[in-house]
């Protein structure tokens, strides 16, 4: 793969059955699972979208006709109670996302899939604000949010993006 990248070849579909393979393969990576934690829980939430976890919306990351990634997102008034964006307003949704094949790291997609993950919560949803709750050490990701207009909040120690 050459080091451009055409950002208008990015694009989210939605995930499905046949993804499990390579969302465990990326998961299990040293470089996700340092930050993600481990994968058997992401996996279960993943393949029990129409039941237990339907409130968590899955994507797969692709260019051109390749995945390469994985992000969802919630509306956090969803998710269990115990979880940093409990006392946030009635319309947060939060986001998590993640660049599975290495040759795709370091080449601005990770500011391509927040910003077309925003942009799809924004048309299908109704959000006041959108959230993030990268670990505290992961400064790649807390600088990619703060370059896409997250700022954070001390008190819940969540990334914020409102919207307008």
């Amino acid at each position: 793969m050459s080091g451009i990248i055409d950002k208008n070849e990015i694009s989210l579909r939605q995930a499905n059955r046949k993804d499990i393979s390579i969302l465990e393969v990326w998961l299990n990576k040293d470089y996700i699972k340092k930050w993600y934690g481990e994968p058997d829980e992401w996996l279960v939430e993943i393949q029990n979208d129409s039941g237990d976890f339907n409130w968590l919306k899955h994507y797969i990351v692709m260019y051109q006709n390749t995945p390469i990634g994985f992000c969802q997102y919630f509306d956090c008034s969803h998710a269990p109670e115990g979880f940093e964006w409990d006392n946030e307003p009635q319309g947060t949704f939060a986001i998590d996302y993640l660049i599975g094949e290495e040759i795709f790291l370091k080449k601005g997609i990770g500011s391509e899939i927040i910003q077309k993950l925003c942009q799809l919560i924004n048309s299908l949803e109704k959000p006041v604000q959108i959230v993030a709750d990268p670990v505290p050490e992961n400064i790649v990701s807390i600088k990619l949010l703060e370059r896409n207009g997250f700022i954070l909040e001390p008190t819940s120690g969540l990334y914020k993006l409102k919207i307008k």
